[in-house]
């Protein structure tokens, strides 16, 4: 006699064969009770005994399709570190060697079809599909964990906007991909296939010298010379917004590989124009910081001088600045960003520069005379500097609108009055 305990393994066990097996079979006239039960070696009592009715069963059966993985993932730290050795180093012959296991693993293991079962037959089932997230996260983290210190040792980093989970999902969906094509078709995925695409990918991918480049940096010869053809064939290649043109490309250049890595070129190649037009409308990199600022710059100045014009009570009219400014930062998060860098950089390297920045964009100096009217009325300590204060204060709330993504301009201010603002007023 069956225990119930094996009985029930046994008979989930049967019903995914007969799924993966006999596929053909099943859709035809769905799974047949009779037949799990003779592949699990037990009665048809004994399955309704166990399950109570076959929708049950095919509940239980579907969880079962991401039960605990058969892949050798585990052992992959232990490849990837035998495989540098018997390769003396060699990245390239490393990467193959693993990639060359790994598929063999995928593709022999059985978890792979149930996997692929699992996304055909249960993607509408929330517990399959929760099970499934887990089993490759399980995976991800596995690789995550074994490729870190790989690329550490390497001394190399991945150019942005990759990330090593991001790899990872990246090399999962390749290899799982590739072992579907493989069982119908052999003759077209070779076994050395994998590796010579994680190469090529990792070719692209790696930052060897850690200068933040940007994955579009790899093709970016081919993309200026495509370009440069292309511009080259329009009859008016000069955009009605020129100036608008360069600095839409530059926020989205900024974005994506931050201020100092990105250059006039990027610039260019991104709105479609020649360097000589970047050169002629903004000289030096940080003008093209000040001329997008200029505008929101000038409606935050407008709306804290109105403040002081109504006679807004000092610790109110504070508040209201920090709320205005984190809007400000986030609304243009990507030029008030580059804002600081110039700041910081240049106030050593180019002072004029600086300076310039300052007097356009003196972001401190706009609450400035508001401290002063606080001191004066007694709400504001008297024996603090008001410019001291203020430069604090904006500081503070960009450095948390960078740090914070996710906070609303409110969460922003109230964060930065409750750790300064109180310790301002006077008792």
């Amino acid at each position: 006699m069956v225990e119930p305990g094996p009985a029930r393994a046994r008979l989930l066990e049967a019903g995914a064969a007969q799924l993966l097996d006999d596929g053909l079979k099943v859709l035809a006239r769905g799974l047949n009770v009779a037949e799990i039960a003779e592949r699990a070696g037990v009665s048809q009592k004994t399955f309704f005994a166990t399950f109570g009715d076959k929708g049950r069963y095919l509940e239980e059966l579907l969880l079962s399709l991401t039960g605990t993985p058969h892949r050798a993932m585990t052992e992959l730290a232990r490849v990837v570190g035998e495989s540098m050795i018997e390769t003396k180093g060699d990245p390239r012959q490393a990467v193959r060697a693993v990639c060359r296991w790994d598929f063999q693993q995928v593709r022999h293991d059985p978890v792979s079809l149930m996997l692929l079962a699992t996304h055909v037959l249960a993607r509408d089932h929330p517990g399959a599909m929760k099970r499934l997230r887990g089993v490759y996260a399980h995976y991800d983290g596995i690789a995550t964990d074994a490729y870190r210190p790989l690329l550490a040792h390497w001394g190399v980093a991945l150019r942005s906007p990759f990330t090593m989970e991001m790899l990872a999902v990246t090399l999962t969906a390749l290899i799982e991909g590739l072992t579907i094509r493989h069982r119908v078709d052999p003759a077209a995925v070779p076994e050395e296939l994998f590796g010579d695409v994680v190469v090529a990918l990792l070719g692209a991918l790696l930052d060897i010298g850690q200068q933040h480049e940007h994955v579009d940096d790899v093709i970016a010869p081919l993309a200026d010379q495509v370009m440069l053809g292309f511009t080259a064939a329009m009859p008016d290649v000069l955009p009605a917004h020129p100036r608008s043109a360069l600095l839409a490309a530059a926020r989205k250049e900024f974005a994506a590989r931050g201020y100092f890595a990105t250059t006039p070129a990027h610039i260019a190649t991104r709105a479609g124009l020649s360097q000589a037009v970047v050169k002629q409308l903004f000289p030096r990199k940080s003008m093209i910081v000040l001329d997008a600022l200029r505008g929101p710059y000038a409606e935050l100045r407008s709306m804290v001088g109105d403040d002081i014009a109504l006679g807004v009570e000092p610790v109110a009219a504070l508040r209201r600045y920090l709320t205005r400014l984190a809007a400000f930062a986030i609304d243009h998060r990507e030029f008030v960003e580059a804002l600081l860098v110039v700041m910081i950089h240049d106030v050593a390297v180019s002072p004029d520069t600086a300076e310039d920045v300052e007097r356009e964009l003196d972001l401190p100096g706009l609450v400035v005379p508001v401290i002063e009217s606080g001191r004066r009325a007694g709400v504001f300590a008297a024996d603090l500097d008001p410019r001291e204060l203020a430069a604090m204060l904006t500081h503070n709330v960009l450095l948390r609108c960078f740090t914070r993504r996710d906070d609303e301009p409110a969460a922003h201010a109230a964060a930065v009055e409750a750790a300064m603002l109180h310790g301002l007023i006077a008792r």
